[in-house]
């Protein structure tokens, strides 16, 4: 099985195969090594919503933005040829759009009980796609890398913390029977974050509550060792 290759990795690797062509010029052959740089380097996605703008919408607002990314996502799945032996293949551009709105859902502090819905619709969708393993995944990965990168902004690193806890509480109820729920809370324990200074007097100020490691809610979890 080919590896999997985040969409917006794909757009670089596409354009670094244009440029990079024999006989080219020094200036495009430095523009071939941005990119290459930038290839190596780039995760799938970004924050593009921090808890604290989010936790100023309401759920209605919050599943409009959702339903906007999945209307995204199915635009693009509308115009592929369907392949009567290969079926629906799902498109990376409609991937990239269900993870967006994944962030958004998981990035939110759950304050009314929103999440749930909203969580369970976009699962759905990636599902549909054979791509929620994937994504969640990914979502585990650069949340893990974005606490442990010490110049992630702060309002970036509170986020993480938001999106790798609502996940956690989403899929708590299958970690006993789901090998790979297992194996991300061990990847989230495991990795030992730790909370700065500056996280925790942000947290302070704007909740009033102090922000717990996700390691140690990870540890939480899973099932004591016998």
């Amino acid at each position: 099985m080919a590896p999997f290759v985040s969409p917006s990795k794909r757009g670089k690797l596409r354009l670094m195969n244009t440029l990079c062509m024999p006989r080219r010029s020094t200036i495009v052959s430095i523009l071939c090594l941005i990119l290459s740089l930038s290839f190596a380097s780039t995760g799938w996605s970004k924050v593009e919503y921090d808890s604290d703008s989010l936790r100023m919408k309401n759920a209605e607002q919050l599943n409009a933005l959702v339903l906007k990314k999945i209307k995204k996502a199915e635009d693009i799945q509308k115009k592929q040829d369907v392949d009567d032996d290969l079926g629906i293949v799902a498109e990376p551009d409609a991937i990239e759009a269900l993870q967006e709105a994944l962030m958004i859902v998981l990035a939110r502090p759950d304050q009314e009980g929103a999440r749930a819905n909203a969580f369970a619709r976009v699962r759905r969708e990636l599902t549909d796609l054979n791509s929620f393993d994937q994504v969640i995944k990914d979502v585990v990965k650069e949340s893990i890398n974005g606490l442990k990168e010490k110049s992630t902004p702060v309002r970036e690193q509170a986020t993480y913390i938001v999106i790798l806890d609502n996940l956690m509480a989403e899929i708590k109820p299958d970690v006993g029977s789901n090998a790979l729920f297992k194996k991300l809370v061990e990847d989230i324990r495991d990795a030992k974050i730790e909370i700065s200074d500056k996280v925790r007097s942000q947290q302070l100020l704007r909740s009033m509550t102090r922000p717990v490691s996700p390691s140690k809610t990870a540890e939480k979890i899973l099932p004591k060792k016998k």
